[in-house]
């Protein structure tokens, strides 16, 4: 499959993923950095993921809103 590279102004981009549904953001989340990546985990990493949902779990991580 062919890609193009598009350039967009930061605002713009946030403005857009702030109108899609969370189960939407998720998988593109996942289609764009998760899934391009198939190299095994680092025991940093694996930490850094760990610690990652434990703050998202308590409400600590930036919320769409609070974005510009």
């Amino acid at each position: 499959m062919a890609t193009k590279t598009l350039t967009l102004p930061e605002d713009a981009i946030v403005n857009l993923l702030k109108t899609l549904p969370e189960e939407v953001l998720i998988d593109i989340f996942w289609k764009t950095i998760i899934e391009c990546d198939i190299t095994p985990l680092s025991e940093d990493e694996r930490t850094e993921v760990e610690n990652a949902l434990t703050e998202f779990k308590e409400g600590k991580t930036i919320k769409w809103e609070e974005l510009r």
